[in-house]
């Protein structure tokens, strides 16, 4: 705790410090404009650009022209996976509601594409049967009452379609993802692999080959 506040107040006198520095240049900057405008001079202040706030998603091509040569996916399921890239929620890739940011139903997910609820949980529950999407059961909640009472966020695999960076994926999906192995125990060697190496905060996207060379290590441990 004790280091905790340490580094609190170091982060706040930095900040400080950055603030003064800040008021001291435009300070010195305001003094030179009105000696140039004596001098009929004008210095013109640079307008700051907005940064660009468009969310997106990345497809990972590598993988997707892998799957669609092996016939791993159908059409309509390929059609499925991109419809849900506005419901990705950034860092995560769990299918959240784009206002609210809450986890989505499988009725809430059929509401927002336009699609019946029985087509989507028959979709749903065929990509997670082949490893393209994921859901989280709490196991406690089933132990003591039988049934799941919280919502079950479901993720799209960013192996397929990544939202946010792709060497900042959130660790606990691709912890499972890891642990299950659904693609490459059906026999899909993708191209690019989601891995989370020892002691790292985020899992991230790297080639085959150093996917590979990681199980390779972690192995013989």
């Amino acid at each position: 705790m004790e280091k905790v506040m340490k580094l609190r107040q170091t982060i706040q006198q930095a900040e400080l410090e950055a603030k003064r520095r800040l008021e001291i240049d435009l300070s010195t900057v305001n003094m030179e404009e009105a000696k140039a405008n004596e001098q009929g001079f004008m210095i013109v202040r640079k307008k700051q650009k907005l940064s660009n706030q468009t969310r997106f998603s990345q497809t990972i091509d590598m993988n997707i022209s892998y799957l669609c040569q092996a016939q791993y996916l159908t059409s309509a399921e390929f059609s499925f996976i991109f419809t849900l890239a506005p419901m990705l929620k950034i860092g995560v890739n769990a299918i959240v509601d784009p206002q609210t940011g809450q986890y989505c139903s499988v009725s809430e997910i059929a509401t927002f594409l336009k699609r019946s609820r029985q087509k989507t949980s028959e979709m749903i529950s065929a990509l997670i049967e082949k490893g393209v999407m994921y859901e989280f059961a709490n196991t406690h909640e089933l132990k003591i009452h039988g049934r799941h009472v919280t919502r079950r966020p479901f993720f799209l695999n960013p192996e397929i379609l990544c939202c946010g960076d792709k060497n900042k994926l959130e660790s606990g999906i691709t912890q499972l993802m890891i642990h299950f192995n659904i693609l490459e125990r059906a026999g899909i060697k993708l191209p690019i692999k989601a891995v989370v190496e020892p002691h790292s905060t985020y899992g991230k996207l790297v080639r085959r080959k150093t996917y590979l060379e990681l199980q390779k290590k972690w192995n013989k441990k």
